[in-house]
Order: structure tokens, then sequence, then C-alpha cells
């Protein structure tokens, strides 16, 4: 559930894609431990934005 909510908020501009990052980056060990299946459950999204980045940042290389 948690992965299609952010699905659709970055989809429909309701988040940035920083803000996820932040959010992420900024987890305190108790965060971890009281919300870690939502962690698990969101790890594809992340994952799918960091291949995202990753294409687009060789997009930018070829075009140079």
């Amino acid at each position: 559930m948690a992965r299609l909510l952010f699905d659709v908020f970055y989809d429909e501009g309701c988040v940035r894609e920083a803000v996820f990052q932040k959010w992420r980056q900024n987890l305190d060990q108790e965060e971890i431990n009281v919300y870690s299946a939502m962690i698990d459950a969101t790890k594809d999204f992340f994952d799918w934005l960091l291949l995202a980045d990753t294409e687009s940042t060789e997009e930018d290389e070829d075009d140079e």
C-alpha cells in the first residue's frame, strides 16, 4: 500500500523526489524500528528513483 501511495504522490507531483529522498535519509533508529514495514514496502520505489536518476545522468552525458 505504501508503495502505491508513494507512486501516486510522485506521479501527481504532490511530493518531489528530493522530499522522498530526504525522508528516507533522515530516519533515525527509532523511526526505522517503527516504520520498518513501510521502509521495506517502499524499497522498490526508491530503487526505481535511483535507476531513473542514473538513466537521466547517462542521457545527459550522451548529449554532451
